[in-house]
């Protein structure tokens, strides 16, 4: 009960703030930017909201500001692109559909870390989400370590987000809740678990939301929704990834 009221209490902040459209947030320019994620209760939720509603607007599409997103992953047999992030592999690769469920716009995504460091995304329309890759598909992906005829469909990851943006400084931020997993023989979740990325400026050096979360003491975190659900749902090597399910833990059961 103390959860849903909280969630109502969220949507009701959200309404508060003030609304910035699709095409506003597009020209908020992070041309050289720095990106920190942060993982908290659900609880705490309602009143970081109440301290960022002066500093931030919400993206509002016709009337909504939560939204709910669906995201199919797709990996070897084995998990090799799994395995690259164990490893701490400094360029790797990420492929996945995504609908945005509320508009129905469906997007095949290919996402590249480049070094360690830069993130590199490329992506265009589909009419629906696939089970196996088509020929188009497979010209978006590159790695020389990877034959893309070996990719399969692994993990689905469903959650719902709010993106934040802000009024007097050039900062995103997402904020993703209630996040499933689902390999299509289990499924686990975190419907409590709040997860915050935000984009600034490297230019910036004050950023209200990090300040809120520092003021609680959360720590900064590197975060995986895909590697994550594979560590939680499947019988594979995960010793990088311990120290973050800790961390979740702890923060689950009400000790952070």
């Amino acid at each position: 009960m103390g959860f849903e009221l909280e969630e109502q209490e969220v949507n009701k902040l959200l309404l508060e703030m003030d609304p910035i459209s699709l095409q506003q947030l597009d020209g908020v320019q992070l041309l050289n930017r720095v990106d920190s994620k942060f993982v908290f209760h659900f609880k705490h939720f309602p009143d970081i909201l109440k301290e960022l509603q002066p500093h931030y607007n919400v993206l509002d599409i016709d009337g909504r500001r939560m939204f709910n997103y669906e995201s199919l992953y797709f990996d070897t047999h084995d998990y090799l692109l799994y395995r690259f992030h164990h490893s701490g592999r400094p360029n790797r690769v990420k492929v996945r559909y995504r609908r945005y469920m509320d508009s129905g716009l469906t997007f095949f995504e290919v996402k590249y870390k480049v070094n360690g460091l830069r993130t590199d995304k490329k992506r265009f329309r589909e009419s629906t989400i696939f089970d196996t890759l088509r020929d188009r598909e497979k010209e978006l992906i590159y790695h020389k370590y990877l034959n893309n005829d070996d990719l399969e469909k692994k993990l689905w990851i469903r959650f719902k987000r709010i993106t934040l943006a802000g009024k007097d400084l050039p900062e995103r931020a997402t904020l993703d809740l209630n996040i499933c997993f689902d390999n299509f023989s289990k499924e686990a979740g975190f419907p409590q678990l709040v997860i915050a990325e935000v984009k600034q400026d490297k230019s910036s050096v004050f950023s209200p939301m990090i300040q809120a979360f520092k003021k609680r003491h959360f720590e900064q975190i590197g975060f995986s929704k895909y590697t994550t659900g594979v560590a939680l749902l499947e019988p594979i090597k995960h010793n990088a990834f311990k120290p973050n399910l800790i961390k979740i833990k702890k923060i689950l059961h009400g000790n952070t």
